[in-house]
């Protein structure tokens, strides 16, 4: 689009000057502009720092009059105004005020809206393609930044990223379908487990520098092989929390989990009468550190807790209530975890 060229200092708080200024946005609104365009126009014309942020849309930009982005951070007594969803827009004008500036900051904040307001605010925000490049270890730097920019992420920010097998719906941020996976990229404060409810399953990344982020994707893949039903690890898994079984997830070989006569072992009492009941009471009991509590939790007598372990210990063949039992019924219980989960060979070829 050609720039369009008026400046703010040439004008009056005239009835014809602020039509000029209504004119210059409206051309803006239907040329067709972006956000990233609107600002550097808006810029241009104020000749001076404008910005707009609507944290519930993870949007935070600042242009300066060159169109460049401005040193340091932004003035706190920049003039500003409240935008309907929360958000607000700004110009940073250092020594007196234009006699047009409320008239332009009215025109910027109205022209922000309507370019905002044609958004996905959902999960899907921005184009998935751009959540794919962000997440990308193909893509070099200047590419993660400008694909992160042009999501409405800030670059300098961290950045946390989930791998979510089913409704990505209760997160926000940035998605993208990617593979049978839904790739989510967050900005800002440490975010809550919002999936812990549902009966989707996630793995999560801790917060990374964003030039971190395709690294970030393969651990909230790593830890989403962990998540399903249960206790011991839970739906929602976060890497930082795996310890070494990180180490365990990234380099045992998928072929090599149905080996392992224990998981044959768990295989067998899932077969049996009863199955689903005495593979939960194991879980449960991996997860806590006795009958009793075992017992609670199931809301079961603790006889049935004691009978059920009798009988899966007769079938693996060593005692589950010693500390050596546990840490081995542990380790069996996740590595049939690993060995059953639809994105574990997608993650041992690395992609």
């Amino acid at each position: 689009m050609k720039h369009l060229l008026l400046r703010l200092s040439e004008l009056d708080a005239r009835a014809g000057d602020e039509l000029r200024v209504i004119s210059f946005f409206d051309a803006l609104l239907q040329n067709g502009t972006d956000l990233d365009r609107l600002l550097i126009e808006a810029a241009r014309l104020a000749e001076c720092p404008v910005g707009v942020s609507v944290p519930g849309l993870g949007v935070h930009r600042r242009v300066s009059a060159d169109g460049g982005t401005p040193d340091g951070p932004a003035d706190p007594d920049a003039r500003k105004l409240g935008l309907a969803n929360g958000g607000e827009v700004w110009i940073e004008r250092r020594g007196p005020a234009y006699p047009i500036d409320a008239m332009l900051i009215e025109r910027f904040a109205i022209a922000c809206a309507a370019v905002l307001g044609k958004r996905d605010p959902g999960p899907a925000f921005g184009d998935p393609a751009l959540v794919e490049l962000v997440l990308s270890s193909a893509v070099d730097e200047a590419g993660r930044c400008r694909a992160l920019k042009l999501l409405g992420l800030r670059p300098d920010r961290p950045v946390q990223v989930f791998a979510v097998a089913g409704d990505a719906s209760g997160l926000g941020g940035r998605a993208a379908r990617l593979g049978e996976l839904h790739g989510v990229v967050v900005s800002g404060p440490p975010w809550p487990d919002a999936l812990a409810s549902t009966s989707s399953r996630a793995g999560v990344s801790p917060r990374v520098p964003s030039a971190s982020a395709a690294r970030a994707w393969h651990q909230a893949r790593t830890a989403l092989r962990f998540a399903g039903p249960g206790e011991l690890w839970g739906r929602v898994v976060h890497w930082d929390r795996l310890g070494g079984f990180a180490l365990l997830a990234e380099h045992l070989p998928y072929e090599a989990v149905g080996g392992s006569p224990d998981v044959a072992a768990l295989d067998r009492l899932a077969e049996g009468a009863n199955g689903e009941s005495v593979l939960a009471t194991l879980d449960v009991f991996a997860a806590s550190d006795s009958i009793r509590r075992t017992a609670a939790r199931l809301y079961i007598h603790r006889t049935s807790v004691a009978a059920r372990l009798a009988r899966a210990e007769s079938e693996l063949g060593f005692p589950v209530q010693s500390a050596q039992g546990r840490a081995r019924l542990t380790l069996a219980l996740t590595l049939r975890r690993l060995g059953e989960h639809p994105s574990a060979g997608e993650i041992r070829r690395g992609t």
